[in-house]
């Protein structure tokens, strides 16, 4: 059990959480918008995302997160994370690489070969669009493998009502993993993420990681600011 534990945090690494009456966001398709085709995330050095993410079986906020984006190499984004725990303990920072999706990379901890496709999304998106993706995940002391297969679907183009008076349209996309490790059980991901061309990033991610068909976690995370590299 521990050992499909570290999996799944490898796995999700950006988990966040929302109870249902907590969460406070809304989504509802607009059939007066024409869906885009988003072709580009034109990011760049110095945007900041921060979300608030609050477990959803417990209704308990758990953190604030920030992710400032840091550097853009060799097709893949370099960002800085500082998690600052509600109630408990000082904030904590971390170094992760995304490919240019958003797919995860790199958590500091485990290594994939593709972009994860819970955090990121596939170019050109567009309602309709679906993909498959195979990878593993490695790490390190102790030495350890899982095998990832994923289908992720974008399923809608609608409004997303947050709390703090955010609201943005952006595109649904539902992805369920399946996660092998020799030696622990079968382990499942769902994962709802709503990516806002706006941002250039999600704004809203509900996360469902069952063991064996049991309910092991399931959170929410929201967007509370955006802000892009200043200019002088």
């Amino acid at each position: 059990m521990g050992a499909m534990r570290t999996v799944l945090t490898a796995t999700l690494c950006l988990f966040a959480a929302a109870g249902r009456a907590e969460s406070g966001g809304e989504t509802k398709p607009d059939a007066r918008k024409n869906p885009p085709v988003v072709e580009t995330i034109p990011v760049k050095p110095g945007d900041r995302w921060t979300y608030r993410w609050i477990d959803d079986i417990t209704g308990e906020t758990k953190s604030y997160q920030s992710y400032t984006l840091t550097e853009i190499k060799d097709g893949a984004f370099t960002v800085a994370i500082t998690v600052a725990p509600v109630g408990q303990g000082l904030p904590t920072t971390a170094l992760h690489v995304f490919d240019e999706s958003w797919g995860l990379l790199d958590d500091g901890v485990w290594t994939r070969k593709s972009g994860d496709p819970v955090t990121g999304v596939r170019l050109p998106l567009k309602v309709g669009a679906r993909w498959e993706t195979h990878f593993t995940a490695s790490r390190k002391n102790p030495d350890r493998e899982s095998t990832i297969d994923a289908t992720s679907v974008v399923t809608a183009f609608e409004e997303v009502s947050l709390r703090f008076g955010l609201t943005y349209d952006a595109f649904k996309i539902e992805t369920n993993e399946t996660v092998t490790t020799m030696g622990s059980p079968v382990a499942t991901v769902k994962v709802d993420l709503w990516y806002a061309p706006a941002v250039n990033r999600y704004v809203k991610r509900v996360v469902e990681a069952r063991s064996n068909d049991r309910l092991q976690s399931r959170s929410v995370e929201m967007l509370t600011e955006y802000r892009r590299r200043r200019e002088e």
